[in-house]
């Protein structure tokens, strides 16, 4: 019995339970624990296990963040390039609308060109159909004259002797408002010839033809009256208006409106005026 106890000493300490260490919890094999202790051993591995998954989550948020950085650098660098894009987008833009509004401009441009043309060439059309009229008129007014001249040489054939022109003139104007025109025609004919107040002469043998009716030769005449004077005498307004009233005779309207409009124009209180604008209603 003796023997055994003595070999109990031995084996106790040849173990790993140290008798000594019992309720020590900071020991890494505690043992001998109260109650309280090992609760307290358990907590401490719970504190041990929750700070080493701490790590391992505060390693994974590390990770992730340092992924995120990256992210953010990439996305970063995507809206800066997007950014650059979007502002050769909007230049582009820019550059375009200016560019229509050019064209729009330059459009405008030429269709005013091609109004201003066509206006242009419409112009000239009038002015062209004008100068045939006009062209017309004189080689009529031309005829005119020659027939005017040909009575003249065939009126003084009928004068026996000479006249002093003078008193052929002033028979002619007596015989005119006595109203025998014929023979007043021979007296005029007669001091035109020797151009005698040609101005005149040829005015009178004008209106005679205007009451004759014979309107073409009145036309002559008074073409003829004017040539010798331009102008303005006593009986410049009545010419005009038997002017006028020839050519609308003739069947030229649009020049007996112009010589009705310069009547109104430079005989505006004459009353002339009055029957020129009468005149140029019914010409409407």
């Amino acid at each position: 019995m003796k023997k055994a106890l003595f070999f109990l000493p031995l084996i106790l300490l040849a173990s790993d339970i140290n008798p000594f260490g019992a309720g020590n919890v900071n020991s890494n094999n505690p043992y001998g624990l109260t109650p309280d202790e090992k609760a307290i051993v358990a907590n401490k591995k719970s504190i041990s296990k929750l700070e080493y998954e701490t790590e391992q989550i505060n390693s994974s948020l590390n990770t992730l963040k340092l992924r995120m950085n990256s992210y953010d650098e990439v996305i970063n660098g995507k809206l800066a390039s997007f950014n650059t894009v979007l502002n050769e987008l909007n230049q582009t833009k820019s550059n375009y609308l200016a560019l229509k509004s050019k064209i729009n401009d330059m459009n405008e441009t030429v269709n005013n060109l091609e109004n201003r043309i066509n206006s242009m060439e419409n112009e000239i059309s009038t002015i062209k159909q004008t100068l045939k009229v006009v062209i017309d008129t004189q080689n009529k007014n031309m005829d005119y004259i020659k027939n005017t001249i040909t009575d003249i040489y065939s009126q003084l054939k009928k004068i026996k002797k000479p006249l002093n022109v003078k008193t052929a003139f002033n028979k002619g104007r007596n015989l005119f408002f006595a109203n025998k025109l014929n023979q007043a025609k021979e007296y005029f004919l007669y001091s035109l010839s020797k151009k005698y107040l040609p101005s005149t002469s040829a005015y009178y043998l004008g209106e005679i033809s205007f009451q004759e009716h014979n309107y073409k030769k009145a036309l002559g005449y008074y073409k003829k009256s004017i040539t010798f004077y331009p102008k303005k005498t006593s009986f410049t307004s009545t010419l005009l208006y038997h002017t006028a009233i020839s050519f609308e005779k003739s069947g030229n309207k649009k020049l007996a409106k112009l010589t009705l409009k310069k009547i109104i124009s430079d005989f505006p209180n004459s009353k002339y005026a009055n029957l020129a604008k009468k005149e140029l209603e019914k010409l409407k």
